[in-house]
Parts: structure tokens; C-alpha cells; sequence
């Protein structure tokens, strides 16, 4: 790849210049290319970054009836997440909610693959579980489907898995994860979320307290 144009992904994406990174992947597959492996950086803010992006380019070709290519890349998403990909699709369930986020008309089918393809496996839980938060209350009708999975979630030893669950329960406001979230409440430990583009550091006490108030005001 050509390290010029690697380069000048990245400061895009470290300064969050999303239209001209936009415009650029548009006119030079190079960069098209560069923003995918971005995807996978293991700097986590580029990596975000290169999410937030990637959906707003998906939107770009969404607006221009260019359907096909927004799908191909969906397509190669949820491939990258089976075990015939011969590797692990860590950003997909992330990518793919933000693309809906930004393409609402792609819920249906999109929403519910993305948590069918990750909710019971483990390297792609926590992608999954920040997606069904992103979605939100428009993943909610999807997430009743399969409601008797999620207190699978609830079991993890993973501090993190836990916090990422109670957001997204709370942004959904699914009423069945209380009694787990209740239980949570005592909990000192420090859990990172992204959010709203900026990374949220909180005890997982205070993510499930948040979590259940937001589920309480719904009932």
C-alpha cells in the first residue's frame, strides 16, 4: 500500500475529517482501501475513527443509488466474522451498526444478523453488544428475538463484556436484563465505552445504574 496515502488516511482520521476523507475515498480506491485496514488498527482511536467513517462513506453511496456496493461491503463484514474468513471480523458488528445508524433503511435485515452474528461468540461479544447500544431503541423489536441469549451475556467474567451490556441495555431499554443489572450496582471496576465519538470511563456500578434507570422510566 502506498505509504503516502496511508499517512494522510490516518491524520484524517485522527483529526475526524470525515467529509474530506470522504470525498477522497471516492475519487482513489487507494484510500478506499487504506480506510478498510484502519478498520483493524490497533490504535483504538483510529480505529473508531476509521468505523465512523467508513459508515459515513456507506451513507455517501447510499444517497447516490449506489445500493449494490453498500451491500457488498455489508456482505464482507458479516464474512469476515464466520470462521471461513480464517480470521475474526473484530470491527464488523461495530462497523455494521454504525452503517445502519447512518442507513436506517438497512435495519431490516441487517439489525438482526449483526446480533445473530455475534451474541454467542465470544471474540466478537463485546463488538456486538456496542452495536446493539448504538442501535438503541431501533434494535429493540430485534433484540426481543432473542432475549433468551442475553442472560448468557450477563454471566461473562469480563468487566468490560458487563459494562458494554448494561449500556446497551439501557440505550434499548430492554427490561429483561433488571434483575442482572441490579446486581451489578456494588461494582468499583472501571469500564471504557465509546460514545457519542468520545470514550466514556465509568465504574460498572454507575453503567448499570444509568442502565436501569433509563429501562425504569419505560415501564
Amino acid at each position: 500500500m502506498d505509504e503516502s496515502v496511508k499517512k494522510q488516511v490516518r491524520e484524517l482520521l485522527q483529526k475526524k475529517d470525515y467529509g474530506h476523507l470522504v470525498d477522497l475515498c471516492e475519487i482513489d480506491t487507494r484510500c478506499w482501501k487504506a480506510l478498510r485496514f484502519c478498520l483493524y488498527d490497533i490504535d483504538e482511536t483510529i480505529r473508531w475513527s476509521a468505523i465512523e467513517a467508513a459508515a459515513k462513506l456507506m451513507k455517501r453511496w447510499w444517497q447516490l443509488n449506489q445500493h449494490e456496493k453498500v451491500r457488498k461491503f455489508i456482505r464482507n463484514l458479516f464474512w469476515s466474522m464466520t470462521d471461513e474468513s480464517g480470521g475474526i471480523g473484530w470491527s464488523s458488528p461495530q462497523t455494521i451498526a454504525e452503517t445502519i445508524v447512518n442507513i436506517p433503511e438497512i435495519l431490516d435485515p441487517y439489525g438482526s444478523m449483526m446480533i445473530a452474528y455475534s451474541i454467542e461468540e465470544p471474540p466478537l461479544m463485546k463488538g456486538g453488544l456496542w452495536g446493539i447500544g448504538r442501535l438503541g431503541k431501533m434494535i429493540a423489536d430485534a433484540l426481543d428475538f432473542f432475549q433468551d441469549k442475553v442472560p448468557a451475556v450477563f454471566q461473562s467474567a469480563d468487566t468490560e463484556t458487563l459494562g458494554l451490556a448494561a449500556w446497551a441495555m439501557g440505550e434499548v431499554g430492554f427490561k429483561p436484563a433488571l434483575p442482572f443489572l441490579e446486581k451489578f450496582l456494588e461494582r468499583k471496576e472501571t469500564v471504557r465505552i465509546y460514545v457519542e465519538g468520545d470514550f466514556l470511563e465509568k465504574p460498572l456500578g454507575q453503567w448499570a445504574e444509568e442502565a436501569i434507570n433509563k429501562i425504569s422510566r419505560l415501564i
